[in-house]
């Protein structure tokens, strides 16, 4: 494939991505996503396939069940109101949908996922001392992000992905010191398989940046967030997601967590190193 076909496809599978993130809650047949992103269904289906390494259908069926464990964590609804907000027409279908996927019925799943995490966190220590927090408000953010899927925090991919950014961001002259280099991670890897968890490693910009082939972007709205701030290897943060997961004092809002990255591991060492995760709150 030529590169500049190649760069469009990549455009156009951040689009479709983000198209179907954003919209779970609604009809999402191939024709409204091919529409969406201006390319045939079947090149819809071919690209998606290829970047995706499975086929759209299954995607999309499982981001509205892994969706659904998210908001059952954020707070307790009925089965109707769950299933609505992840797309389904009646809690029968949502039902099945989940179980197909996870094997179990949705409370038996949000049963063993919190017995999971309590049982980590005693079997960790529950280090209170990580989770001192604070309260912020921020403004929106724009940012400019390059995907990755597979386990958190590879070392060899996070370092390409990374620098591939920077690189994007010095050639459209959009590197400053005011940048916040953003992590963006969509998916859980307690209720994800490894190698499907979504990881957008972002820079804020503060003027408007044109997507481009592998580069997206997105934006962070407004809101109030509870910060934690790890010091320390990166290896220590799902410990500590899991610990806030358990230990949360707070009113959850829908919206994204994200994580900032205060210096950097090329001259940092690895214990001086900085993280605050931002969970959104009411």
């Amino acid at each position: 494939m030529r590169s500049d076909t190649e760069n469009i496809y990549r455009q156009k599978v951040n689009q479709a991505i983000d198209y179907i993130s954003a919209n779970l809650h609604k009809p999402l047949q191939l024709d409204i996503i091919a529409n969406q992103i201006n390319v045939s269904q079947r090149q819809l289906l071919r690209i998606m396939r290829s970047s995706l390494n499975e086929p759209l259908y299954s995607y999309v069926a499982r981001q509205r069940v892994e969706r659904a464990v998210l908001y059952m964590q954020l707070e307790e609804m009925s089965l109707t109101k769950l299933a609505f907000m992840v797309g389904y027409e009646s809690p029968q279908s949502f039902s099945k949908a989940f179980k197909k996927h996870f094997g179990i019925s949705p409370k038996v799943y949000l049963d063993k996922l919190q017995a999971y995490l309590e049982s980590y966190v005693k079997s960790s220590g529950n280090r209170q001392s990580h989770l001192q927090s604070e309260v912020c408000e921020e403004n929106d953010m724009e940012l400019v992000y390059i995907r990755l899927f597979g386990k958190y925090g590879e070392s060899e991919s996070y370092e390409t992905a990374w620098n591939k950014l920077v690189r994007f961001l010095s050639n459209n002259q959009a590197l400053s010191s005011a940048t916040r280099f953003i992590g963006l991670s969509f998916d859980d890897p307690n209720v994800t398989i490894h190698e499907q968890c979504r990881f957008y490693a972002c820079a804020s910009v503060q003027r408007k940046i044109s997507p481009a082939g592998e580069f997206g972007t997105i934006r962070l709205r407004k809101g109030k967030y509870a910060v934690y701030t790890l010091k320390g290897s990166y290896s220590g943060l799902q410990e500590l997601y899991n610990n806030i997961s358990v230990n949360f004092d707070y009113i959850l809002r829908h919206s994204m967590a994200f994580e900032e990255y205060l210096n950097s591991p090329h001259n940092t060492k690895e214990e001086d190193l900085l993280t605050k995760i931002f969970i959104p709150i009411q």
